[in-house]
């Protein structure tokens, strides 16, 4: 190895403290390559970077280097201290006396395209992201061929350096959202992250309430979709889930499948989530306040089959309700820690067999557990996995206020709830908005999943028009603003 080659190899080992897959390969006298073995594609370094190099008569300038090299992406670096953060990310540095430049012909290791494991549906796209941030970003720009999806990226973190990707619809969405985000990465470039999940609570309007603001998602339809509303998407090489904002509370319970099963089941299946909403929220409450505070509220032969339920029940409806609940919490955790397939059985078998023995010990009453077993389906509805664990969150203190002061618990909590929500924002917009005027027409259709205009009757555009005139912004979808 010549003079040269072997003072860059001692400065490189130095940066990268003797690692074995760093290499330095001399080309010539006044040229030599560096890069990371295990992190580029051999293939490449032989065809379109060795041979080019070896068949030249004599050195080049560093900036000359870049219009030899047939590679699409070579950036200058004059130095060592330039080339190195490129170099740990897969790159080739191309070094000579007078400079060099970087190429990129990394081959990082990455998984194949599958179907999102979190957020299956039966139609629709079955697409899922990825970890790599170029892989997204295709699929995005598949999904929207047009020239007016924009990418902007930024570099967040000191050490990790982790590239995210700002999308947007110049022509919908609404500037004052996408110049907040930019602010908000801007402010945060210097910490490292680990993924989407960590970087959605830095760039949310407020992260110390228990409801998330920003929305995250693996699938491409759903990110598609958003970006034709006007809303912006924001992901992180590295992670596979994509932040959609600006959201609003009810979006969280929308799933892009409603639009592929039809106007009619599409608002049902939409309706059915928001009682699920109520099941998941107040049935156990409602149990404990019921028989604690207001017994003359059970119809009189329910209530004889409750005072048979819980004769031999040692403990109040209140510390009944929230070891059930409690236990019940424990059995999801561990289905969801264990492997699939040990998971569902855990679940199945753990939920009878601790349900059966807790009966007949006279632990809790078959009533209680029938509650229980339907708030816990109810929460399982709902699409988004953040907001159902939220909603759990808030079920406990909901129980224990029951239990204390019975209706009157339930309402103050609720109204703390109510208020609270009312109170947040997404990218400054409301987050609890359910009514407002309709801006358009076409919001009427688009908001209530009424059938296409040209599908419809004389009734349905009546329907549309009492829509319409009554200003009413329905609680399914999210209107467009213009």
């Amino acid at each position: 190895m010549d003079q040269f080659s072997a003072a860059l190899r001692e400065q490189l080992q130095m940066h990268f403290h003797e690692s074995a897959d760093v290499v330095v390969r001399s080309i010539s006298s006044e040229i030599a390559v560096c890069f990371v073995s295990e992190l580029i594609d051999k293939a490449h370094l032989a065809e379109f970077i060795v041979y080019p190099l070896q068949c030249l008569d004599k050195t080049p300038l560093g900036d000359q280097l870049a219009d030899l090299l047939p590679i699409g992406e070579v950036q200058s670096a004059n130095s060592l201290d330039e080339a190195i953060p490129l170099v740990a990310r897969g790159w080739v540095y191309i070094a000579t006396p007078q400079g060099g430049v970087a190429a990129n012909i990394s081959n990082m290791p990455k998984r194949s395209l599958a179907a999102p494991e979190n957020e299956a549906t039966i139609l629709g796209p079955m697409l899922g992201f990825t970890e790599d941030l170029g892989t997204n970003a295709a699929m995005l720009r598949s999904s929207i061929p047009d020239p007016a999806l924009c990418n902007e990226q930024y570099t967040i973190g000191n050490v990790r350096e982790t590239t995210v990707s700002l999308f947007y619809m110049d022509n919908r969405v609404e500037q004052s959202c996408a110049a907040q985000l930019r602010e908000r990465i801007q402010s945060i470039r210097g910490n490292d992250i680990t993924g989407s999940s960590e970087l959605m609570h830095m760039l949310q309007d407020n992260d110390g309430s228990v409801f998330p603001q920003l929305r995250l998602t693996e699938r491409v339809d759903l990110a598609s979709n958003s970006l034709l509303e006007g809303k912006v998407v924001l992901i992180a090489d590295g992670s596979p889930l994509a932040i959609i904002g600006p959201n609003e509370f009810i979006d969280f319970f929308l799933s892009p499948e409603d639009r592929y099963i039809g106007w009619s089941l599409g608002t049902f299946l939409r309706a059915l989530r928001l009682v699920a909403l109520i099941i998941s929220l107040f049935a156990t409450p409602a149990y404990v306040a019921a028989l604690t505070f207001h017994y003359e509220i059970i119809p009189s032969s329910l209530l004889v089959s409750l005072i048979q339920s819980r004769s031999r029940v040692p403990f109040p409806p209140l510390f009944e309700a929230l070891i059930l609940e409690f236990t019940m919490q424990l059995l999801r955790e561990a289905g969801a820690r264990l492997p699939t397939k040990v998971g569902q059985t855990m679940g199945i078998v753990g939920g009878i067999v601790i349900g059966q023995a807790a009966v007949a010990a006279g632990f809790t009453s078959n009533i209680l557990i029938l509650l229980v077993a339907l708030a816990a389906l109810g929460s399982f509805a709902i699409p988004d996995y953040t907001m159902s664990s939220s909603l759990r969150l808030v079920h406990y203190p909901m129980i224990i206020s029951a239990g204390v002061w019975g209706g009157i618990g339930i309402a103050f909590i609720s109204l703390l709830v109510t208020l609270h929500l009312i109170r947040q924002t997404s990218l400054g917009k409301a987050y609890f908005n359910p009514i407002k005027p309709s801006k358009r027409e076409q919001d009427a259709h688009h908001e209530l999943l009424l059938p296409e205009p040209h599908g419809l009757t004389s009734k349905g555009h009546n329907l549309r028009k009492l829509v319409k005139s009554f200003k009413l912004r329905s609680l399914w979808m999210g209107d467009i603003d213009d």
